[in-house]
């Protein structure tokens, strides 16, 4: 059985110690059941691609010119300063490091304390660093990106040695689209892991998303361009549905979805269904209810109406306002509606009513 999730939190040292173990006897060839498959197959693609566990360097590090270039060409470049600044703890005690990185994994900005800052430049945690999987093997930011959503990467669960004395929790950071623009990551050391971290960076998230579905920010000339007339929607993406009412709402496994009767499918982003998933849990939320569900902030109301504004226009669901219902005919498509154990519920989601429908709680 492999670590549970829970002690990398409640004994961090501990967790440490057995994913450290887990990292040698897995590297040597051997089998461990102390790991989440899904690290392991992400060291299996990290060697594949050539690095080495006692690798220091990144394979790629832009220079000063590059990382000024880098900044220029992201969505993220009007509002990196705020969102780095609403988390980071600059002071002399400052514990934890801020990093922002662009859609591939490469370090743009970054915040913290002298100290923090000091031993993240031992690593190179630093700008213009590749933290991308092929850049220096799996991290918290790299399974961000490989998974599309908040991750955890602890001690051994690193694949480079020199990195088992950190913690990192990442997320995602998307457009009104779902598109990944970058990652928002906070790491420390080990012994200050804290359960309160995932909730500092899907607060930070949370507001990068909010300022870009505001439109502070504009186009990058990296930006994709629209797809072409009957390419197929990509996650959240969506296009004149006519008499084509759903027939099924997947949210149990990996790829959460809305399915037409004509067979066409829109994937959902993480947020997106999570947020469905909850609308279908009950007949009907209130906006601060919602909010709380959500975020964990029942102020957050501006922000819920939002998404449930872009969830409607993308899905074409049929979602009322005051107070917030799906259809009824629409909830009846809802797969984990329909089972006793829905253990599959969006398997990556950390936020606590999710985990709570998922467990009957």
């Amino acid at each position: 059985m492999s670590l549970h999730p829970a002690l990398r939190f409640s004994d961090p040292r501990a967790f440490a110690e057995r994913s450290i173990r887990a990292h040698g006897i897995a590297l040597s060839g051997g089998a461990t059941s102390d790991l989440d498959s899904r690290v392991l197959q992400a060291w299996r693609r990290s060697g594949a691609a050539g690095i080495s566990p006692d690798q220091e360097m990144p394979a790629r590090v832009l220079t000063r010119e590059q990382v000024a270039d880098a900044r220029q060409r992201t969505p993220l470049r009007h509002i990196a300063a705020d969102v780095v600044a609403s988390v980071s703890d600059t002071s002399a005690a400052g514990r934890h490091l801020v990093v922002l990185t662009d859609s591939r994994g490469c370090l743009l900005w970054r915040s913290g304390s002298p100290h923090v800052l000091r031993r993240a430049d031992s690593i190179a945690f630093a700008e213009g660093a590749d933290w991308s999987e092929r850049g220096i093997g799996t991290n918290g930011i790299s399974l961000a990106l490989e998974t599309g959503t908040l991750t955890h990467a602890t001690a051994g669960e690193h694949y480079v040695r020199a990195h088992h004395g950190w913690t990192c929790t990442a997320s995602p950071v998307r457009d009104a689209r779902g598109r990944i623009l970058g990652v928002l990551d906070v790491s420390h050391p080990v012994r200050f892991s804290s359960s309160e971290t995932a909730a500092l960076v899907r607060c930070g998230t949370r507001l990068a998303e909010t300022l870009l579905a505001n439109g502070v920010g504009g186009p990058s000339p990296d930006d994709p361009r629209p797809p072409d007339a009957g390419s197929r929607p990509g996650p959240d993406e969506t296009t004149d549905r006519g008499d084509n009412p759903v027939t099924e709402i997947r949210l149990l496994g990996w790829r959460p979805s809305v399915i037409r009767a004509d067979g066409s499918t829109v994937d959902l982003s993480p947020r997106r269904a999570e947020l469905l998933a909850l609308l279908a849990s009950r007949e009907a939320w209130t906006a601060s209810s919602l909010s709380e569900a959500l975020y964990g902030d029942r102020n957050a109301t501006a922000t819920v109406r939002g998404e449930v504004r872009r969830l409607r226009q993308l899905t074409g669901l049929s979602i009322d306002s005051q107070p917030y219902a799906l259809a009824s005919h629409e909830r009846g498509c809802v797969d984990f509606l329909s089972v006793e154990h829905p253990d599959d519920l969006l398997p990556l989601s950390e936020i606590p009513a999710i985990i709570d429908l998922r467990y009957g709680i």
